[in-house]
């Protein structure tokens, strides 16, 4: 795309500055404005191979418009010019989750706490709304300039009283993110943004992905059938409240895995006030330490040798 190219005769595009999951992203201004924009491109060849890819691009629009969130990225605009679709997005100046993450593969927990805190309320909205993601990764959520997280690629998005968006068979997400439950073709519900969520929060604190192969197929076998390298003999300085925490979004049955996002917010607000100190107390549990269950009434379950406490 040449830079200088004028869309809807107001948005200058400057430069490429990354790939989505449906097409090019680029820095522009707004040439009434004189601010920076992002403009997402839909690839014009997957409107050429897949019939139904425009309509998802604008199901993306759609998603962002409604769910008008300070945690999630802004659409300000959409353009159809020569046959090809835009997305006119707010411009987010300081670099993605990814870019932090390799820098600094193991953050501080004080940090993590707060920009998963911020994530937990933008999928609340969400998920309101019906709407899953199903692409959370660090790629996905961008920092502004004052640190603060946007969730951002509601391109896969899946709006549950609509027909699904991909077709039979079909795997939308990135593979190292994928629940279970997405691995093997189920039809998903917000649960899996809630896994995709724990991978991420553990990373974030490990410093590697807990399903971590040499292969795709390892990948997938790992996701589905083994269990993660509990969190404590990585991170023994976290609270274990939330490591109790990561490992319940991490639960491989859907049924059994903590039940909403409203749930995960919850616990990470009282971490952050609390620390090593956080503790919900609905009764004990005489696990062993960094296992996990949910009983039936929903609620997670860890001990620590000092520090019995559950998550609810």
């Amino acid at each position: 795309m040449s830079a200088g190219l004028i869309l809807a005769q107001r948005y200058r595009i400057e430069e490429e500055i990354g790939q989505g999951g449906m097409g090019s992203v680029y820095r522009a201004v707004d040439t009434q404005t004189e601010q920076f924009v992002a403009v997402k491109q839909l690839k014009p060849e997957l409107t050429q191979n897949f019939p139904d890819v425009v309509e998802r691009f604008i199901r993306e629009g759609e998603a962002l418009r409604r769910l008008n969130h300070p945690n999630i990225v802004k659409i300000l605009d959409s353009v159809e010019q020569e046959n090809t679709h835009w997305l006119i997005m707010e411009y987010v100046g300081g670099g993605s989750l990814r870019d932090l993450m390799d820098e600094t593969p193991q953050l501080a927990v004080d940090r993590v706490l707060e920009i998963a805190l911020d994530l937990s309320d933008a999928l609340t909205r969400a998920h309101r709304l019906n709407i899953i993601h199903r692409d959370i990764k660090p790629a996905n959520v961008l920092l502004a300039t004052d640190g603060t997280p946007r969730l951002t690629d509601f391109g896969v998005a899946h709006f549950e009283d609509r027909t699904r968006v991909t077709s039979t068979g079909m795997v939308v997400g990135t593979f190292a993110y994928l629940s279970p439950e997405a691995c093997r073709g189920e039809d998903l519900d917000p649960r899996t943004d809630i896994w995709s969520f724990g991978v991420m929060l553990y990373e974030m604190l490990a410093g590697k992905n807990p399903f971590e192969r040499d292969s795709t197929a390892a990948l997938l076998t790992a996701i589905v059938m083994e269990e993660p390298q509990p969190l404590v003999e990585l991170r023994p300085d976290i609270p274990p409240a939330l490591t109790a925490l990561v490992h319940a979004m991490l639960v491989k049955e859907r049924d059994k895995r903590i039940q909403s996002i409203r749930q995960v917010g919850a616990a990470l607000e009282e971490i952050l006030s609390k620390g090593h100190e956080a503790t919900f107390t609905a009764h004990t549990s005489t696990l062993p330490v960094g296992q996990v269950v949910i009983d039936d009434s929903e609620t997670v379950l860890a001990q620590t040798p000092d520090t019995p406490y559950q998550v609810t």
